[in-house]
């Protein structure tokens, strides 16, 4: 009778390789659109702040992913219902999610240094203006001193939800092509 030395082994093995289990393939949680431009730029912003993915979100709402996907790539909006489900989820109002963008694709050429994920690390008060650095790929530093701005009060807008006085305001509005009140939303409430 012999006996088969992989049974007895396989418990040591399994204690061995036991830190290996579960890591998988390493992907990057957010793909970056290749042919598709960002219509929906404060959804997608509020979903990377938060760490969810478009299958997620669809999951949860009971639709296809392909149908998440058509509401932050092409500008499809959802119904109401949908609508008021996400909005409850992220605790923002459907006139700020569902924003009507109409310069999704009108944001300047960038060559500073990307957006690092450290920055989505800790407390984000302001989930759209930090969200927006993400969906744009912009350094939040690099782009505080294009705008001759200090990188520290950037910060303080993004992750303290301080509201800036309506001239800086001004700055991140016109160069992200939003309203004060759509992209300091969360700051006025707070304040």
């Amino acid at each position: 009778m012999t006996t088969h030395p992989e049974k007895h082994n396989l418990r040591a093995w399994t204690d061995i390789n036991k830190h290996k289990l579960g890591k998988g393939i390493k992907k990057p949680r957010f793909r970056k659109a290749k042919q598709w431009v960002i219509q929906n730029r404060i959804l997608m912003a509020v979903l990377i702040v938060e760490d969810v993915k478009l299958s997620e979100l669809a999951k949860e709402v009971g639709v296809a992913p392909r149908t998440v996907a058509s509401w932050i790539y092409e500008g499809v909006k959802p119904t109401e219902e949908y609508r008021a489900h996400i909005s409850h989820k992220f605790g923002l109002p459907q006139s700020v999610l569902f924003f009507d963008d109409r310069h999704y694709d009108q944001i300047p050429a960038w060559t500073g240094k990307r957006f690092l994920k450290r920055v989505l690390l800790g407390e984000k008060k302001n989930r759209i203006l930090t969200g927006l650095f993400a969906v744009h790929d912009l350094s939040p530093s690099d782009f505080s001193k294009e705008m001759n701005l200090a990188p520290a009060t950037t910060r303080k807008y993004m992750h303290q939800g301080k509201k800036p006085a309506p001239e800086v305001g001004e700055i991140y509005c016109s160069f992200f092509g939003l309203p004060e009140e759509i992209l300091f939303y969360e700051t006025e409430r707070r304040n």
